[in-house]
């Protein structure tokens, strides 16, 4: 792909000769990477894979969209063309619109050389060592489902007819395990992960301890009584709560009315001590934006300020259809080369530490969350199964597991007190341990 940047300009000079605007985004992806289970190698692989997204707008305002997994001229101006050929089948729609955002930051601290080049060797050998340390951390851990190291460099590429050309290049270091420890009849599950820019950075140890404490500790879990409890939320339950915001905190979707957010706006949505923001620019964060896949400059922002709702995340269209300013919040990627509103670093701010947060008189401890991504967007309602341990006194004194907690996406914002320093990027959300009040748990 050594003339992408010429093939970008050619299909957008075709789109701009019919008269019509565009935009296209190619994006590829070059990763390694190894898993081992049970002593076993399951899986490793090494490859490369990419897609162009291209998006044509006609001047009232008509759009279609076309993707190719063909990355030469010829592939990406057939996809071109299927574009420009279905726009006239579509609804107009003077909303439709490109960016004209001139570049302004190329981030180059996003990329480590060294990441980029480990082989496939060295990332075997590391997703080897971390099975081997689980197993050999606690004699009670009988079985590792899967013990996996992946690096990946990704490009991605950007251009519209308003003469825009916008490039970034940034690696990637991720490493998790699943794993099982069996005592007697009793079995529990333990899992940990970590992402980050640089396999530097990944702690392999401290996953290790984390996946074998989570697995040994729900051995002999029980149901507890039904009632309301404190919670605390792990940072991994907490970005799994975090994720479920980003649907009706979409423009989008307050546009069609379909968020319990719609009519919030300027109004009090969470405590007071809350503030949510999105921050594609931090530095430690695993992945850096200085611009969506739209061509929208990326800035930090706070969506939620002291409790009150500030500002919903936007892309072109919906920010013209709500008469706002896009945000940068459209992002593609690989898989889906044509952007939708997403985040890339949304995370609270902390008020608390983790040990503060965890010296409460009574709580339940959530490390375990199924069901989140089932919240409805309109109501806010949500009902999940929960598991993790009970504190008192600041101590974990037993573990619980198969409980039920619901409620309302409104109800823990409101509810949301404390929330912890101890941030743990998962995807586009950044979790960390926070305290949430008085919440319904179903038990026995």
């Amino acid at each position: 792909m050594t003339n992408i940047k010429s093939i970008i300009e050619k299909s957008m000079k075709e789109i701009k000769s019919k008269g019509l605007k565009g935009q296209i985004n190619v994006i590829s992806t070059e990763s390694k990477n190894a898993s081992f289970s049970n002593g076993k190698l399951e899986q490793l692989t090494e490859g490369e894979k990419g897609a162009a997204g291209i998006k044509v707008i006609s001047p009232d305002g008509r759009t279609a969209t076309s993707s190719s997994n063909i990355l030469t001229e010829e592939g990406i101006m057939q996809a071109v063309e299927k574009a420009i050929e279905m726009t006239k089948y579509t609804e107009k729609d003077e909303a439709n619109d490109i960016s004209n955002d001139e570049q302004f930051t190329y981030i180059d601290w996003a990329f480590d050389a060294d990441t980029k080049d480990m082989n496939l060797d060295e990332v075997m050998k590391l997703a080897q060592e971390l099975e081997k340390k689980a197993k050999s951390e606690d004699e009670r851990i009988k079985f590792v489902r899967g013990a996996e190291y992946e690096v990946a460099l990704t490009r991605i590429h950007f251009g519209n007819t308003n003469g825009l050309y916008k490039n970034a290049l940034f690696t990637n270091a991720a490493s998790s395990i699943s794993l099982a420890a069996i005592e007697g009849e009793d079995s529990s599950f333990g899992f940990d992960y970590q992402l980050s820019q640089s396999y530097r950075l990944i702690d392999i140890d401290r996953i290790v301890k984390n996946s074998v404490e989570m697995a040994v500790s729900g051995l002999k879990s029980e149901v507890l009584s039904s009632g309301r409890y404190d919670i605390v939320m792990s940072p991994f339950a907490s970005s799994m709560f975090l994720g479920t915001l980003i649907t009706p905190l979409s423009g989008e979707n307050v546009y069609k009315g379909k968020s319990f957010l719609k009519d919030e706006l300027g109004e009090k949505v969470a405590n007071s001590t809350v503030t949510l923001i999105h921050d594609p620019m931090n530095g430690s964060a695993p992945i850096i934006a200085s611009f969506d896949n739209e061509g929208t400059n990326t800035s930090r922002f706070n969506v939620i300020e002291n409790g009150v709702l500030k500002g919903f995340l936007h892309n072109i269209y919906s920010a013209k259809k709500l008469g706002a300013k896009p945000t940068g919040n459209s992002f593609a990627s690989v898989e889906s080369p044509n952007p939708s509103i997403g985040t890339i670093n949304l995370h609270f701010i902390a008020n608390k530490t983790r040990k503060d947060i965890l010296n409460v008189p009574k709580a339940l401890y959530v490390t375990n969350i199924m069901g989140m991504h089932t919240a409805d967007p309109v109501s806010g309602r949500f009902s999940v199964q929960i598991s993790g341990r009970l504190i008192e006194n600041g101590e974990f004194v037993r573990s619980f597991r198969g409980m039920t907690l619901a409620g309302t996406l409104e109800e823990l914002l409101n509810n949301l007190e404390y929330i912890g320093s101890d941030f743990k990027y998962l995807g586009p959300v950044a979790g960390s341990t926070m305290l949430i009040r008085d919440l319904s748990v179903g038990g026995k």
